[in-house]
């Protein structure tokens, strides 16, 4: 008789199959704010942003779904979470419902709904009671709220009786109010209970999930791996720490994780399964360090490359020419936290070199990070330097040229740590613009915009001045009424941003234009050490041995 094969499942699998049921999305949010639903750590960090918010909220508005959650129920401990820019103290708890599916819509209710973050940022939404029909929206900066009402507010039962009182004028739209009011609360998310110990079952049910739609980021990948729960310092928290500690932006989190995998180990694209292994972690530059030193000092590395390009003219990540450079410089300052002055010097000039070129002399970002960093290698300070000059040594310098502007351009960035440079003043303070003026500006977008607003609309200038720099001024934080309003400038404040005599728009900028190309090309020359020697610092150099005095010449007979 023939053996019957084994029909039992080898795999692990569910005990019992996932219970469903709905909760309104007052009673969701009240739940996710008292910590009984939270975030497993694997979970990659929010992706949404603005544009999401307010889709996902008109669904619900409209009784469109959003499809289910689901929940992993299992004890947590007292813990504090972090979920957008909501921050929870939540206690011990036997039955949490962690979210395996559905965290972006989570956590975007909560930030959108809260009493505080909800009413500034990337998910500050209004409804606005003069379109037709009313429909939400995104928050415009510095917008009163009489003819709209804050999302946190219109969630808000008391609240929104409060808002009512003092808008009389819209006394009658409050049952339309009333009912988007009913709408938000009463809406009914489904969602499916998980009863399981087994971790490793759910992060393979959260990465099956996550195959469709947005598919996980190398760093969110990483993240799913290798987090530990409790863990101090992880690729968000090093993104945090970055920003609120070092006033230099938002640095994105794929750049970070190839900061973390650089600085182990020259490939940064190599492959992220591997990473803790005894074979990986013996091929690693720094082989007895622990999972957790190796993510406490990624921050170390990149806290001295921020201040490195700090001082040598980079005031902002969204300043920054290419994040590749980033990323080589981490790795140097990883092996060499403390170079020589003549290094620093020499690495500042290749920096400025290398930022003019850009990547595709090395065949784009992934060769370019590859190739730069196998030439940093441990004990090797001013050979590292020497190659990596070397590697831009023979490429010509095109400085970028002030009437063709862009702010998602390397050239734009470039151009902009020129004009910083300049120590523009403030025309409320007559004071030189901070880092922390930028950053405060710049918030969490991926380019300097916010900062160099223009300074005469498009209708008054020519189409070919339409994208030149001399129509942008740094002015992090100033009202646009008073950028374009040059003429109420100090005389000093115009000086400082090489605006000269007023007049004709078109003339002013015409003539700023110049002044500028030449603030650029001085700032890059000096940067790049145009026509200064590139030699290594002295005491590498393996001259003769001059102890002996030398014989006096003889006389000539």
């Amino acid at each position: 008789m023939n053996e019957m094969m084994p029909t039992a499942e080898t795999r692990p699998s569910l005990l019992t199959e996932p219970s469903a049921q709905t909760y309104p999305l007052a009673k969701l949010v009240a739940a996710v704010r008292e910590g009984s639903v939270r975030i497993p750590h694997f979970q990659r960090g929010l992706r949404w942003h603005t544009p999401d918010a307010v889709a996902l909220i008109d669904s619900v508005l409209r009784g469109f779904p959003i499809g289910s959650l689901l929940f992993w129920v299992r004890p947590a401990p007292a813990e504090r979470i972090r979920l957008g820019n909501v921050t929870i103290d939540a206690q011990e708890m036997t039955d949490a419902s962690y979210v395996v599916d559905g965290q972006q819509r989570l956590t975007t209710f909560l930030n959108v709904f809260d009493p505080v973050h909800g009413l500034n940022g990337d998910f500050a939404l209004v409804y606005d009671l003069r379109s037709e029909p009313l429909r939400v929206r995104a928050k415009k900066s510095r917008e009163s709220d009489d003819h709209v009402i804050p999302l946190p507010v219109l969630f808000d039962l008391p609240r929104l009786l409060r808002w009512a009182s003092e808008h009389p004028a819209y006394a009658d739209r409050i049952y339309d109010i009333n009912a988007a009011t009913q709408r938000l609360r009463e809406f009914d998310v489904p969602a499916y209970l998980v009863r399981s110990q087994n971790e490793q079952m759910l992060r393979e049910i959260y990465d099956r999930m996550n195959n469709t739609g947005k598919r996980l980021t190398r760093a969110e990948a990483f993240h799913g791996l290798f987090s530990v729960a409790n863990q101090g310092t992880t690729l968000a928290s090093i993104q945090e720490q970055v920003e609120t500690e070092l006033s230099w932006g938002s640095i994105d989190a794929e750049t970070i994780l190839q900061a973390f995998l650089a600085r182990r180990g020259s490939d940064a694209y190599r492959d992220l399964h591997q990473e803790f292994t005894k074979e990986r972690i013996s091929r690693s530059d720094f082989p007895h360090e622990t999972k957790e030193q190796a993510y406490d000092a990624t921050f170390d590395s990149l806290e001295a490359t921020i201040n490195f390009l700090k001082k040598s003219g980079v005031p902002h990540f969204t300043f920054l020419a290419y994040r590749f450079l980033l990323v080589v410089l981490s790795r140097f300052f990883a092996l060499f936290p403390k170079p020589s002055p003549r290094n620093l010097e020499l690495l500042r000039r290749w920096y400025w070199r290398a930022a003019v070129i850009g990547p595709v002399l090395t065949g784009g970002t992934t060769n370019a990070v590859r190739i730069l960093a196998a030439y940093i290698r441990a004990g090797e300070e001013d050979a590292s330097v020497q190659r990596l000059l070397d590697s831009v040594s023979d490429k010509p310098l095109s400085f970028p040229q002030a009437n063709s502007f862009r702010t998602n351009r390397a050239s734009g960035h470039v151009m902009l740590c020129a004009l910083w440079a300049q120590r523009p003043l403030s025309p409320d303070t007559k004071e030189a613009f901070s880092g922390d003026d930028l950053s405060q500006e710049i918030g969490r977008n991926s380019t300097p915009r916010p900062a160099c607003p223009e300074v005469f609309p498009h209708g008054k200038l020519p189409e070919q001045l339409s994208n030149s720099l001399a129509n942008r001024a740094l002015m992090p934080g100033i009202p646009l009424e008073v950028v374009q309003t040059p003429e109420n400038w100090d005389p000093i404040v115009r000086e400082s941003h090489l605006f000269g005599e007023l007049g004709d728009p078109s003339e002013m900028v015409y003539a700023r234009e110049a002044k500028l190309q030449k603030a650029i090309d001085d700032f890059l020359t000096l940067k790049t050490g145009q026509g200064l020697d590139d030699s290594p610092p002295l005491d590498s150099l393996n001259l003769d041995d001059y102890s002996q005095e030398p014989e006096p010449p003889q006389e000539d007979h």
